[in-house]
């Protein structure tokens, strides 16, 4: 129940041993989690919420109704290696400044990289971080052995000789990068000095490159800081033109690096009611339409707008990949209220699985198969089958169980299932015979359309599947399309008699082309109509006399018989 309009609610923090307001609230709950929400980013040593009632005399009463303390920090930092449970095989020096590598690197030194405030790629172009690592105490070795006893597992090679080999690839990139440090290369402001500074690289180019954009980033031991001057680089090679290609998908994979840190995705993404709400803007953020959260950093709008242009292939990467895990894990969606736990899940849900696929595909599939297993717990142990259709129950139209089965067809449990989870699709789609089973009416006929048009297209191009299915599952679809067109009059409210005749041959023409039909009966429903009006004695004249500006006439003739030609017409 709301509180009434005298009640209001501050949330504080304890700063140079005063009570410092940081918020205000209407909502007791809302306080209570925002104040939960800044203790466990660890910046504060205490939060409480303070309730402000006033009375009719117009005096304030105010009442501490939540004070928690942040646990004491003994010792030094933590930097115990964190666990890693399987690590690419490595054959070259070259491997070792891979992705795969890097984000391996990322995970198993998370403690270290935080505490220092350096990525995997600055760790690794850095001769001095390099050796700032290795002198940690037993940090390195640890880390060369916990990866070799991975690796060796995978290849079938001897526990030493996979330590011994990283030993040496590890040497060989500590002399590499104190060559490149050696020359004392001027540390670069600005992209084109980076680009100018390694002009006659040649084979090392992308590592000279990254060597100096290593020296600069270096500079700044803040990950907000680093990303900024990540965005600034970006900016300018906007502007550099093909050039800067490169570059970006260096920079990418120093985002991604990043973008790897736990505590930087706290800090970027700003408040969060709860850790399903994190998981939808860690989604908006990786597709380039996220908002900024309050208390979000303004990098958050640089970053996003970034994302929106394609070019942070790894840094969505690793961004999908977060959610997977978290959606796939233990930690509860709605933390503060219990409740809400299925409905938060639901919407992380929906926020992945839309009617053109799965964001994250395989493993996001998977995470929300093992998340809704753990919600339904109380079932006692649930077969693979079982959670799946419990899954199934949770989204809400044909088209996205499709789309969600064919994800999960890519992801190990789906493998596993093997001609079971082909079964249980078939069965899916086969069953549903009309559009309301596909896709719900309150959506209109464009989003409905399309909507069959993505399954479609998804069936044929799904590997996993043998052709005969595919075929007979993707034609089944585009039969349930055709039966909508005939049954709703589609193309008859396209087509209107008593249109002029160059408004109607228009409107068909650019519904063929507009993707919401399936190549097949229901594209040849539209084409059929189009081929009618073509066919009639003295086309041309008749839809010259029909636009209603005659001096627009040959323009619209023209525009006609383009989309024409662009829809396959002859």
């Amino acid at each position: 129940m709301s509180p009434p309009p005298n009640v209001s609610f501050e949330i504080q923090v304890l700063t140079d041993k005063h009570w410092v307001v940081a918020d205000f609230a209407n909502d007791e709950a809302k306080a209570r989690a925002f104040a939960d929400n800044l203790l466990q980013k660890g910046n504060h040593a205490a939060v409480r919420v303070v309730r402000d009632r006033r009375g009719l005399d117009g005096l304030h009463t105010e009442t501490v109704i939540q004070e928690k303390t942040a646990a004491p920090r003994t010792g030094g930092p933590d930097l115990s290696l964190a666990p890693v449970k399987d690590a690419p095989l490595c054959r070259s020096l070259g491997d070792f400044y891979g992705i795969e590598a890097r984000l391996t690197l990322g995970r198993m030194l998370r403690k270290y990289l935080d505490e220092v405030v350096v990525s995997p790629s600055e760790l690794l172009h850095s001769a001095a971080e390099m050796k700032r690592f290795g002198d940690r105490g037993t940090l390195l070795f640890a880390a060369i052995d916990r990866i070799s006893t991975l690796q060796a597992a995978t290849s079938g090679e001897d526990g030493k000789t996979r330590r011994d080999f990283l030993s040496r690839m590890w040497d060989e990139g500590l002399a590499r990068a104190r060559k490149v440090a050696a020359s004392k290369p001027k540390t670069p402001k600005t992209l084109a000095e980076v680009l100018k500074g390694v002009e006659k690289g040649g084979d090392e180019h992308p590592y000279l490159c990254l060597s100096l954009m290593t020296l600069r980033l270096l500079e700044t031991r803040s990950w907000i800081g680093k990303l900024d001057t990540i965005l600034g680089w970006a900016a300018e090679a906007t502007e550099m033109g093909p050039q800067a290609g490169s570059a970006l998908a260096l920079m990418d994979g120093i985002v991604a690096d990043i973008l790897n840190s736990a505590q930087l995705i706290q800090d970027l993404l700003g408040y969060q009611a709860n850790l399903g709400a994190a998981l939808c803007s860690l989604s908006d953020l990786a597709e380039g339409t996220g908002q900024a959260a309050k208390f979000a950093p303004e990098t958050f709008n640089g970053l996003n707008a970034l994302f929106a242009t394609g070019v942070l292939v790894e840094g969505r990467r690793v961004l999908l990949d977060r959610v997977a895990r978290e959606l796939g894990g233990q930690n509860p969606l709605s933390r503060n209220e219990p409740k809400q736990e299925t409905e938060v899940c639901h919407k992380v849900m929906h926020r992945l699985v839309g009617h053109r696929g799965v964001l994250g595909e395989g493993a996001s599939a998977e995470a929300m198969v093992h998340r809704i297993a753990h919600i339904h717990a109380h079932l006692g142990t649930l077969g693979t089958v079982q959670a799946v259709e419990l899954t199934l129950s949770a989204l809400s139209d044909g088209v996205r169980r499709v789309q969600f089965l064919l994800a999960l067809a890519k992801a190990p449990m789906g493998l596993a299932m093997g001609r079971g989870l082909v079964d249980l699709l078939s069965g899916r789609v086969l069953g549903a015979k009309t559009m309301n089973e596909w896709v719900p009416a309150r959506l209109g006929p464009p989003e409905r359309m399309a909507a069959l048009a993505a399954a479609n297209r998804s069936l044929l191009a799904s590997a996993e599947l043998d052709e005969d299915t595919r075929r007979q599952l993707a034609s089944h679809v585009d039969e349930t399309l055709a039966a909508y067109l005939v049954d709703e009059g589609v193309i008859e409210k396209i087509d209107k008699p008593d249109d002029p005749l160059a408004l109607r041959a228009i409107r068909l023409i650019k519904f063929c082309g507009s993707g919401v039909l399936i190549e097949g009966k229901s594209l040849n429903l539209a084409r059929a109509r189009v081929i009618e009006h073509l066919r009639q004695p003295q086309f041309e004249e008749k839809f010259l006399a029909s636009v209603p500006k005659p001096s627009e006439a040959e323009k619209h003739l023209r525009e006609f018989h383009r989309l024409l030609v662009e829809t396959g017409f002859r």
